[in-house]
């Protein structure tokens, strides 16, 4: 960031959204009946708190792991390797449940305005924000030594 806290080059947050922006499709949908207005597949701040919460909370002990981002025609993935730390299930994570694997990586972040909840990006940014968006509530899926955040583009039949 520059002086004025301008962002100087795109970073992994940034590349990320315009990564989906370039390759989900964006449906036209008529406001008022009258208007067309342009509307994203998923809104851009639950896939923003998606690949902060993944920076953030991975475990970086797992050599030769990155975080994936796969994009589906029904949903995109989120890939975060390694288990939940310090004794977080998906539940407790949508119910608020806040535990920290890495304090540095979230003040940085916090620091360069990253993040605002602290603690509670998935219940209040992306599970109610799919909610609001498309009517659709996210699965949280720890398996092995990887979590995956499926979102969904369309409620599912």
């Amino acid at each position: 960031m520059d002086d004025d806290g301008e962002l100087l080059e795109a970073g992994l947050v940034e590349q990320a959204l315009e990564f989906v922006r370039r390759n989900t499709p964006v449906e036209a949908v008529l406001e008022d009946g009258a208007r067309r207005v342009e509307k994203p597949t998923y809104p851009n701040e639950v896939i923003r708190e998606a690949v902060v919460t993944a920076l953030i909370h991975r475990d970086y002990l797992l050599a030769n792991t990155d975080i994936e981002l796969a994009i589906y025609v029904d949903r995109l993935e989120f890939i975060s390797p390694g288990r939940l730390p310090n004794g977080i299930t998906p539940e407790r994570m949508r119910a608020g449940t806040r535990a920290s694997r890495n304090q540095l990586l979230k003040d940085v972040m916090r620091d360069y305005g990253y993040l605002e909840h602290m603690g509670m990006g998935v219940p209040r940014k992306i599970i109610r924000g799919m909610k609001q968006h498309n009517g659709t509530e996210p699965d949280l899926i720890e398996e092995d030594e990887r979590f995956t955040l499926p979102l969904f583009a369309r409620p599912r039949t």
